[in-house]
């Protein structure tokens, strides 16, 4: 086959595509071959599990009549005729009726391999409606002539493949060899014989031209000959270059770049220098004598450090290095002088000269020296400030940090540089948007009390963003985060004391113990339930002691409606208890925490929490007030901290109701009106009385802390206020109120609406 396909000596690429072939191709061949046979395996298993369904529609129920009949004979009929399906070796009935394991009729042989499938039936018989269970039919079958069948097939299948796969390896060899690798060998002798001399032969395949497409073998070709055309224009273009490295020198004399080389000896002096020198004060031909060394020009407070670094970078073996220092012409101008310089060694790896370019950049030190002085004079302004300062880019990537933000978190700003902001401050994620807004439409924005967790502890910051103009590298912002969280604690200290003043008028009208007798009253009546209820069984056998039917007695105590006092009882309960639980969960104290939640709930559980205030029933009662609701439907969800809202909603419902009180009403009944609106970006709140209402002054003064209409004794003049403070500074809202003297008064509440429309 070797003569054949004409393959010479020492060549490896045409029998490693045989071996690759034929291990792939046997590869595929046992992979298809598993399959096949897995599916043919899946087929056989198939047919048995159909022989147990047949079994188990056809022959269970006609067997289970004849076992309940005790027909044995007409049983062992059926089992033979079960016998007969796909793979059934073994069938036996075993009788339950009187405990006995023992089979009363059986075929067949339990196969003595584990090839087996086994499954047990049922026998029930129907009889007056009910389903007895007379015994249970087993049946086994095996799987040994699947196995058989299998294997033979398995040599079959792999004879035939391996032969096919042979022949194909063999077959895609002779063809990879007459289109590539031939053609390869005839490159490879090109490429060996390639020289000067012989640039002029064109490497040429022997090959079929017919007008057909060039495939990759051809672009190869053209490949190698495009090459040897390029050496020829290469050389013809060497004497170009000279030509032009002759003119690159002229460009080098007008180029601010001073071309040097100086010998590595005492004062550097100069063997060759550019004649642009002259640009620095110096001539070059003061250089090129000796007149002036390159040592003596340096000036004398660098001198000592250039030579320092000098032979630092020869004693680390550096062949090239780069350094700034300070010269001085002939008439004392000091210039800064970056130089790159090649370090030139002999054959020993002796230092023997110095090749290299200078340069003036004077200007830009100056400039440097100024920015660098404002770049410290702005940095010890910032850190002496008291408030976190962030500066973050349009990504939100922190570009700047005070020292205030390094004490604050123990990270420096090399530790954060071009972090996140959110990564570092995860309690901002929220404010990410607010954040980008004003990036984008380059408006302060700020958002106070933001809960921050530091080691277990709730902390509250403000936030303030201060956005950057555009600039080359885009826009920006400045992130000022204050701390608040003492001033935070003494606004929520005033607020848990008015709420401690609502809480207590709530608690004085319930006894402290009412869930105990409340709890007695539950449990007597789910227990009776219980012990009526046909459904346990306790019940049945007690019953059936005294000559009763718990049936009857059950429909007699639901027609009589007894059943509906209890649930009625357990109902009114649970709805004590329901009030019980709003009131102490009011009282407690509030953690700030907001969720997502409807307006028209918590207005709802707060007039919940007025019905039943103790206080202030003293004065006035809820009962005679007609309460109108007026709800938008589809309302988005607000983010607040429930106790807070519930708070603000009942001390407006008191106020309301006090008010009343103290107005004789003719014609129409105390009322007040709840409305809700989508306003905006808001969610509008209304709660309206046409109580006495407020004159304009009153009205003006109505939320400053300590005012009060009312009596000595009978209020604080906080609560108001203290509602005020919530709405607007712990919730971002607005806090209205209008008013007619003889009109009656309407509170008017804006809180800002959330991502989440849900339906009232």
């Amino acid at each position: 086959m070797v003569k054949f396909l004409k393959i010479r000596k020492g060549q490896v690429l045409p029998y490693k595509l045989l071996v690759y072939i034929l291990i792939c191709s046997s590869f595929f061949t046992i992979l298809g071959t598993s399959v096949q046979l897995y599916m043919e395996y899946r087929s056989d298993v198939s047919e048995i599990q159909k022989g147990f369904g047949q079994i188990e529609h056809s022959y269970v129920n006609t067997i289970a009549a004849s076992l309940w009949d005790i027909n044995i004979d007409h049983v062992k009929i059926q089992l033979e005729g079960a016998l007969k399906l796909p793979g059934m070796r073994y069938l036996e009935v075993v009788e339950m009726s009187f405990g006995s394991v023992d089979p009363v009729a059986f075929i067949g042989k339990v196969p003595a391999g584990g090839n087996v499938i086994e499954k047990n039936f049922p026998l029930v018989h129907v009889i007056d409606g009910k389903s007895v269970e007379v015994g249970q039919l087993r049946a086994v079958a095996d799987l040994d002539n699947v196995f058989k069948r299998l294997r033979l097939r398995v040599f079959v299948v792999l004879l035939t493949q391996a032969v096919k796969t042979f022949l194909v390896a063999l077959f895609i060899l002779m063809i990879i060899h007459y289109m590539v690798t031939r053609h390869l060998q005839t490159m490879a002798e090109y490429a060996q014989e390639m020289d000067i001399s012989t640039l002029g032969r064109e490497l040429v395949l022997k090959r079929r031209k017919k007008n057909t497409k060039p495939d990759e073998i051809d672009r190869v070709a053209e490949a190698f000959n495009e090459m040897r055309l390029n050496l020829i224009r290469d050389i013809a273009e060497r004497k170009k270059a000279e030509e032009a490295l002759r003119q690159s020198n002229m460009i080098v004399e007008k180029s601010p770049m001073v071309l040097f080389k100086w010998r590595n000896e005492y004062d550097w002096p100069v063997e060759l220098v550019s004649q642009n020198v002259s640009q620095l004060g110096f001539k070059a031909d003061d250089f090129m004598s000796g007149k002036v060394k390159y040592g003596e020009v340096i000036h004398p407070a660098d001198k000592a450090k250039v030579e320092e670094e000098v032979q630092g970078f020869i004693d680390a073996g550096d062949d090239h290095y780069r350094h700034e220092y300070r010269i001085v012409d002939p008439t004392g101008r000091v210039y800064w002088i970056a130089d790159s310089t090649v370090v030139v060694r002999d054959e020993t790896g002796e230092v023997t000269s110095f090749l290299g370019i200078a340069f003036d950049f004077t200007e830009k030190k100056t400039a440097e020296n100024e920015l660098a002085r404002l770049r410290n004079l702005l940095k010890n302004t910032i850190d002496s400030m008291p408030t976190m300062l962030v500066g973050v880019d349009e990504s939100l990537r922190i570009n700047q940090w005070n020292r205030s933000a390094e004490e604050d978190t123990g990270l420096t700003y090399e530790q954060v540089a071009g972090t996140q902001l959110m990564d570092v401050f995860p309690q901002l994620k929220d404010e990410r948007d607010l954040i980008m807004d004003s990036v984008e439409k380059l408006e302060v924005r700020e958002k106070n009390k933001i809960p921050f967790n530091s080691d277990g502890h709730i902390q509250y910051k403000n936030i303030k963003i201060y956005p950057l103009l555009e600039s080359e590298d885009g826009r920006g912002a400045v992130v000022l985060i204050d701390d608040v969280t003492m001033k935070s604690r003494l606004e929520d200290m005033m607020i848990q004391t008015e709420k401690m003043m609502s809480v207590g008028g709530l608690a004085a009208g319930m006894a402290h113990e009412i869930n105990n007798p409340l709890g007695a009253v539950l449990s007597g009546v789910q227990g009776t339930e219980r012990r009526l209820s046909p459904s346990l069984k306790k019940n049945i056998e007690v019953a059936s002691e005294l000559g009763l039917d718990l049936n009857k007695v059950h429909q007699y105590m639901d027609k009589r409606g007894i059943l509906g006092y209890l649930r009625g009882i357990s109902d009114a309960g649970r709805r004590a208890a329901s009030i019980v639980r709003n009131m102490l969960e009011f009282s407690r104290k509030s953690e700030s925490s907001r969720t997502q939640v409807q307006v028209k709930g918590i207005l709802e559980k707060a007039l919940s929490l007025a019905e039943n205030d103790y206080d202030l029933k003293k004065k006035y009662d809820f009962k005679v007030i007609e309460i109108r609701r007026d709800y938008e439907q589809n309302l988005p969800a607000v983010g607040i901290t429930e106790t807070e809202i519930e708070q603000v909603f009942l001390n407006i419902f008191k106020n309301a109701a006090q008010a009343m009180a103290d107005k004789d009403f003719t014609d129409e009944r105390p009322t007040l009106t709840l409305r809700t609106r989508k306003d905006g970006k808001f969610v509008r709140v209304e709660v309206e009385d046409n109580g006495p209402g407020m004159d304009e002054d009153v009205r003006k003064r109505v939320f400053e802390p300590f005012y009060t209409t009312k009596r000595v004794g009978l209020g604080t003049g906080l609560g108001l206020s203290v509602s005020y403070f919530i709405i607007t500074r712990n919730h971002e809202g607005e806090f209205l109120v209008e008013s007619e003297e003889g009109k009656g008064s309407k509170f008017i509440i804006r809180l800002p609406a959330g991502d989440n429309h849900e339906n009232e």
